[in-house]
């Protein structure tokens, strides 16, 4: 492993401050409405919401100081056109992670309507229709393995999963059979 640094791109910096700015000062804005107050007989310094506003406001304070710092460096020192394009390449970077996020939520909420067997095989299946592996073996791998963690989770661990909307349509043998095996 070599010890050569590479140099940090200011414009994704300026771009990264700027976000984590942004929810630092959504999360103090929003803590009114997630905090209550306690009894009123004890210190504000024992209410629920006092340390969190400590914490957001310290990082508020901390994160703007940044983002004010990097904007500075910026505008001082224009960033050169490779700067940007690799700062742009950078961010767009971002929102794979973001999409396959968005991906698992979604497996989440299909768990509650269509099984954990159904949804795991679907969800596994979209998966590798996605990054590109089309190919039947890999159809075939992933049918084995939502199996294969169906039997190690359900059916090995015995972990409890709520019962899928979609069983409520089953016979009634059908349907205990299904909520305990899938």
């Amino acid at each position: 492993m070599s010890n050569v640094a590479t140099p940090t791109n200011r414009v994704e910096s300026f771009a990264l401050n700027g976000v984590f700015a942004a929810i630092s000062f959504a999360l103090l804005a929003a803590l009114p409405f997630a905090t209550r107050s306690g009894p009123d007989k004890s210190g504000w310094w024992t209410q629920p919401w006092t340390m969190p506003l400590i914490a957001l406001t310290v990082l508020c304070i901390g994160n703007a100081v940044t983002l004010f710092l990097a904007g500075r460096d910026l505008m001082a020192n224009r960033p050169t056109g490779d700067e940007v394009a690799a700062a742009r390449a950078a961010i767009f970077g971002w929102f794979r992670p973001i999409e396959f996020f968005a991906y698992f939520l979604g497996y989440i909420w299909l768990l509650g309507r269509a099984g954990y067997f159904l949804s795991t095989a679907l969800f596994i299946q979209f998966l590798l229709f996605r990054v590109g592996l089309r190919q039947r073996k890999w159809i075939v791998a992933g049918l084995a393995a939502a199996l294969a963690l169906t039997a190690i989770f359900r059916w090995g661990l015995g972990i409890w999963v709520p019962t899928a909307d979609l069983y409520g349509l089953f016979p009634d043998a059908m349907r205990k059979f299904a909520s305990k095996w899938f």
